[in-house]
C-alpha cells in the first residue's frame, strides 16, 4: 500500500478516532471488536460494537460532522465506508484500496 503517505495515513487515524469515540460517547457498548482482513484489493478494517446502535441515516442528518467527516475523509484518500446498525450494535467497514487508482 505504498500510496499510504503521512497525509493519507492521518486521514485514516482520524477515520479510526472517530469511530471509537463515537462508539464511547454514544454506544453504551461493552465490547469493542477489531478485525483486519484482505479482501479483493482491498484491505477491511471492521469495528464491530454491542451498543445501542443507532439510524444512519439520521445520524448523517445531525448536526454532527464526525460521520460526514469520516465519509469526507475516506472519498478523499480513494477508500470507502460502510456503515450497519441495529439493536445489537454497529459495523463500521473502512476499504482501503491494496493499488490507489489515479
Amino acid at each position: 500500500m505504498e500510496w499510504i503517505d503521512p497525509r493519507n495515513a492521518l486521514h485514516i487515524l482520524r477515520i479510526l478516532q472517530e469511530a471509537f469515540a463515537n462508539i464511547v460517547k454514544h454506544a453504551a457498548a461493552t465490547e469493542i471488536r477489531v478485525a483486519t482482513c484482505v479482501e479483493a484489493d482491498f484491505v477491511l478494517v471492521v469495528i464491530t460494537d454491542n451498543g445501542v446502535g443507532f439510524s444512519v441515516d439520521q445520524g448523517l442528518e445531525k448536526e454532527g460532522k464526525g460521520l460526514r467527516n469520516q465519509l469526507r475523509r475516506a472519498a478523499s484518500i480513494g477508500a470507502m465506508i460502510q456503515l450497519e446498525s441495529g439493536k445489537s450494535g454497529t459495523r463500521l467497514v473502512l476499504s482501503l484500496p491494496i493499488v490507489k487508482k489515479p
